[in-house]
């Protein structure tokens, strides 16, 4: 009986454990007689942050540890080849026919790679399949619908639709054995749920405290499954300490928003670049300049802009609050188009994640789900004096006011001549951004 293969591509879903389409294919390798051994590949993007780089080499490397050898295609050493086809090439040189096992990426890219990965297996040997199994979310994008069959367009609706069947998932769920206790990401979660998880529904605005869990690049890359973390936190939300239970049910809230902007994404692709509210098609952005590029290195003179901006530039990643301030920054302060504000941090953060990052930008420009009022335009300084009140945050990222008063910070005051002058006058801008989202108000 001739030999037949069976291969796990690994993409968003480097880990050991609670893993189906892993599971799968070791299934399936154990099963058959006439299988090979498991042949595991990973397809390393041709562009990528010196960050993520180093998280995705780290992880590969521990993976390595636990699962066996992973080869690794780099798309930069294939100029012009798409992960289909590198895929096609390596399966081509293995028994056939073959099977490739998947975790199934729906945003719109994830897709089309994959109808014409499945398209180039079956062009080699009609035999050859890719199977899906698994997804990176705890619900499935388009399983949730409304009463009338849609799909939901409000974060709230979803939510509570969307919590009975993540609870059950993560019910299904065996948490990491001991073999996996030492894993990096399973680690860090555990010190934050065993130790840090106090205080979180209060305290995770505030990037001045170690107050979030610090796992989201983990998440991004599938170091860890959120229908993971929701089953270890169910103690927490059933016991009997009712404040553990509220940070407990916040930090599920918060893995349910990647999951609302996953669904979304999957219905409405043209959402990554497009806005979803069809007014703003012909809002009155201003065009990159200058003040873009004092943006990008942190040097606006709103302390805790430049804070964010420099904190994301140094370690590819900025604390959420910040996000959103940064955000409402460059599209009401400086009316810039949400879009090359979401390219500047694709390109940078270390935890990028298509959706979450599109539409986190949309909610802040007003223009996507759940938008912001339009008349919600955030102050940087009563945002850094209500988030970061000792300017602790600040005075991290920002040295040039490391001698500086909070309040004189805060007030924009007495600052040193080696700190840049503010770049606009928010006062003045605010009224500027009102008048042009009040032509498209409707």
């Amino acid at each position: 009986m001739s030999t037949t293969s069976t291969v796990l591509w690994l993409r968003h879903d480097l880990r050991p454990f609670d893993h189906p389409a892993l599971e799968a294919a070791q299934q399936e390798t154990a099963e058959a007689p006439n299988r090979g051994d498991l042949h595991r590949v990973f397809v390393y993007p041709r562009t990528v942050s010196p960050f993520r780089a180093q998280l995705l080499d780290e992880t590969l490397a521990e993976l390595q540890e636990h699962l066996g050898p992973i080869d690794v295609i780099r798309k930069d050493e294939h100029l012009g080849a798409s992960a289909a086809d590198l895929i096609a090439n390596y399966v081509e040189d293995l028994p056939a026919p073959t099977t490739v096992y998947v975790s199934a990426d729906y945003t719109p890219l994830g897709l089309r790679r994959d109808k014409e990965t499945e398209q180039a297996l079956r062009k080699l040997n009609e035999d050859n399949a890719l199977v899906a199994v698994g997804d990176p979310y705890t619900v499935t994008p388009g399983t949730l619908t409304t009463t009338t069959g849609g799909h939901y367009k409000v974060f709230t609706s979803f939510y509570k639709a969307w919590l009975e069947p993540a609870e059950l998932a993560a019910a299904a769920t065996t948490l990491p054995d001991e073999k996996y206790q030492q894993w990096t990401a399973w680690d860090k979660w555990e010190a934050f749920r065993t130790e840090r998880l106090d205080g979180y529904c209060t305290q995770r605005d505030r990037p001045d405290k170690p107050a979030t869990s610090q796992i989201s690049a983990y998440l991004a890359i599938g170091a860890l499954h959120p229908r993971t973390l929701i089953r270890s936190l169910q103690p927490d939300v059933r016991g009997n300490d009712s404040a553990r239970a509220a940070d407990a049910a916040a930090f599920i809230r918060e893995l349910a928003f990647r999951e609302f902007y996953g669904d979304f994404v999957y219905h409405q692709p043209n959402s990554m670049w497009e806005d979803v509210n069809p007014r703003f098609e012909h809002f009155n952005w201003d065009q990159p300049d200058e003040r873009f590029r004092a943006w990008q290195e942190g040097s606006t003179g709103y302390p805790i802009v430049d804070a964010g901006m420099r904190q994301l530039a140094k370690t590819g990643w900025m604390h959420n609050r910040v996000r959103m301030i940064a955000a409402s920054f460059l599209t009401k302060d400086l009316h810039m188009p949400w879009q090359v504000g979401a390219k500047h941090f694709a390109d940078v953060l270390v935890d990028f994640d298509p959706a979450i990052n599109q539409h986190s930008w949309q909610w802040c420009a007003g223009t996507g789900t759940d938008a912001s009022p339009y008349f919600r335009v955030f102050n940087p300084m009563t945002q850094g004096e209500k988030f970061d009140p000792d300017a602790r945050y600040i005075k991290r990222w920002v040295p040039e006011l490391e001698l500086c008063s909070a309040k004189d910070i805060h007030k924009m005051r007495q600052l040193p001549a080696d700190y840049p002058a503010p770049i606009v006058d928010h006062a003045e801008e605010r009224l500027e951004a009102l008048a042009r989202y009040e032509e498209v108000k409707g």
